[in-house]
């Protein structure tokens, strides 16, 4: 890791972005800050993730049609309501919010991204945004990325950011990342937003002054979202509003990346690592979350399968209840290996943090005491070896306790 942790890092961080935050009146309480602000002071490059769900909120109908443009520099989120669902009404005040921003910074609609979070179905307040957006700008500044941070959250206890540095061509790069997501976590996002998956509520905002071709900044976008985002799982069910963004102004100066060359490496590794430290970041603070469990699957045959077995165990609502309850019931494992339908061995071997459970396909029962003292642990490891072949992935799943289905229960009032 040839990169260093800026400390008290933010999206503005940067050089050349500017951010804001505030509280616009979408949220009842004047202490939550309910809408965000990012600013490149240059034109620059971008990439994008979005959900596969096929009901689309009306921001990111926008974003799937602008993110094909040379260069954007805006993009601006609401907390509190997903403006999804909710008819006509919807769409126009995405025009009304895209012709507000647009005459402030003097920019093409097709400059500026949006992003919404919050209840489906509910009629966006165009009414706050308007009085909103006037003072948001006003406030753009390079300390404002920690209250932009805090404006997109919903039910998370706390903003996910964080911000890297590392040299490309002897040149100071900054990078960082914003993000917020506590339920409705369990995504595969790519590039299209049209494909049929599992997805989450989360959004998360990336900034770089590196100096890199839109084609090969989507090319490390989509690598470090498989390998991170795409790994994680709360629950089960797909949002409605999901997005990935990164923009890229070149205030690094270093020599444009155009190609699949050390620099461009250098930058994967970093990027993979911001959306890392954000992704496990956002399992922490899950809905009700008490324990996470990093699902490592072993000897598959395909890499697919490998994906298949780690997906399918982190979703299983029976392993993460068995998860809450601290019990080491490796049959919840076996269940979810034979309803992944893939091939295994019957002397495979499962353990938690080392500890085998099961060996050659037979229980180790004496080991079930110094399991349970694991499973009491915040974070711990499964391994399952299903010796069948060369292939691995691994997941990070969180359980499922009675607080995520009170937090839920009662979301919408």
């Amino acid at each position: 890791m040839d990169f260093k942790i800026v400390p008290d890092g933010s999206v503005s961080s940067p050089e050349g972005f500017l951010a804001s935050g505030m509280n616009a009146g979408i949220k009842t309480s004047f202490r939550k800050l309910d809408v965000s602000l990012i600013y490149s002071e240059v034109r620059a490059v971008s990439a994008g993730t979005f959900t596969t769900n096929q009901v689309k909120a009306w921001p990111l109908l926008h974003d799937l049609k602008v993110i094909k443009g040379r260069s954007h520099q805006v993009i601006f989120a609401n907390s509190g309501n997903a403006n999804c669902f909710n008819g006509e009404s919807g769409r126009r005040a995405v025009e009304a919010s895209l012709s507000l921003l647009s005459r402030r910074f003097k920019l093409s609609k097709n400059q500026i991204f949006l992003a919404s979070t919050g209840i489906i179905g509910r009629a966006f307040p165009i009414g706050q945004i308007r009085k909103a957006i006037p003072e948001l700008v006003k406030n753009l500044s390079k300390a404002g990325g920690h209250d932009a941070a805090r404006g997109i959250l919903t039910t998370d206890t706390h903003p996910k950011e964080i911000a890297v540095r590392f040299l490309v061509d002897g040149k100071r790069v900054t990078l960082a990342g914003m993000a917020k997501g506590a339920g409705m976590v369990c995504p595969e996002m790519n590039r299209t937003g049209y494909r049929s998956a599992r997805h989450a509520t989360m959004l998360c905002f990336l900034t770089t002054d590196l100096n890199i071709s839109k084609l090969m900044l989507q090319k490390a976008l989509s690598h470090a979202v498989d390998k991170t985002f795409n790994k994680i799982v709360i629950d089960n069910d797909q949002s409605t509003n999901d997005m990935v963004l990164i923009l890229a102004n070149g205030k690094a100066k270093n020599r444009k990346i155009t190609s699949d060359d050390k620099r461009f490496h250098r930058f994967q590794e970093a990027l993979t690592y911001v959306c890392a430290h954000i992704a496990k970041g956002l399992a922490q603070d899950g809905e009700g979350v008490t324990h996470i469990c990093e699902v490592v699957v072993k000897g598959a045959r395909t890499p697919e399968e490998a994906t298949r077995l780690s997906r399918q165990v982190s979703s299983s609502m029976l392993f993460k209840t068995m998860l809450a309850g601290g019990d080491p019931n490796w049959g919840r494992v076996i269940g979810s290996v034979g309803a992944s339908g893939v091939q295994y061995s019957p002397k495979l071997d499962i353990s938690f943090d080392g500890i085998p459970i099961l060996v050659n396909g037979k229980e180790r029962a004496k080991n079930r005491t110094r399991l349970r003292q694991v499973l009491k642990k915040k974070e711990y490891q499964l391994e399952i070896n299903l010796k069948k072949g060369k292939h691995s992935d691994r997941f990070w799943a969180t359980d499922l306790t009675k607080f995520y289905v009170w937090i839920n229960a009662s979301y919408s009032t």
